[in-house]
């Protein structure tokens, strides 16, 4: 795998695509070494080289191990931000779908506001017609009455 950067210059260098794998299934394990191995190696050298070797294996072994706890530390702070990444891309989704449907409400408003205008005036329309049409329904007495109403 080369470690050069890839040529597209549009990449996000913070993309994680294609590392859902590794980061759902990222383990560390501790291997220990068996007593009776450091018994031989200790066994090899013998006298007081032999208690200094003990105390640097021991400071070795407890660096070793120290340093693995903090790996597997670092690992499950790598499975948290794998999840968290996770719920914050389908959060973004969810958002780019509203902002998609926003977009689309956006783009007919011309259209609506026209189409709104036009039904206001046929409203206005409508009115007039069963105001018409319940005088039209009155009967000629009633007619002649509201004219005379009218007028004074």
């Amino acid at each position: 795998m080369s470690s050069e950067p890839l040529s597209n210059s549009q990449s996000n260098p913070l993309d994680l695509s294609g590392l859902e794998d590794l980061l759902e299934r990222a383990q560390l394990e501790v291997v220990t070494s068996a007593p009776d191995m450091e018994a031989q190696a200790t066994g090899a050298t013998g006298g007081v080289s032999e208690e200094t070797n003990a105390a640097d294996e021991d400071s070795e072994a407890k660096l070793i191990l120290s340093l693995l706890s903090h790996l597997m530390q670092v690992n499950e702070l790598v499975v948290e931000t794998n999840r968290r990444l996770n719920l914050a891309t389908s959060r973004l989704g969810t958002l780019d779908e509203m902002l998609n449907a926003q977009s689309v409400w956006l783009e007919r408003l011309p259209t609506l506001e026209v189409k709104a205008a036009q039904l206001e005036e046929v409203q206005l329309q409508l009115d007039l017609a069963i105001t018409e049409n319940e005088w039209l329904k009155k009967s000629w007495v009633n007619k002649f009455f509201s004219v005379l109403k009218d007028k004074a």
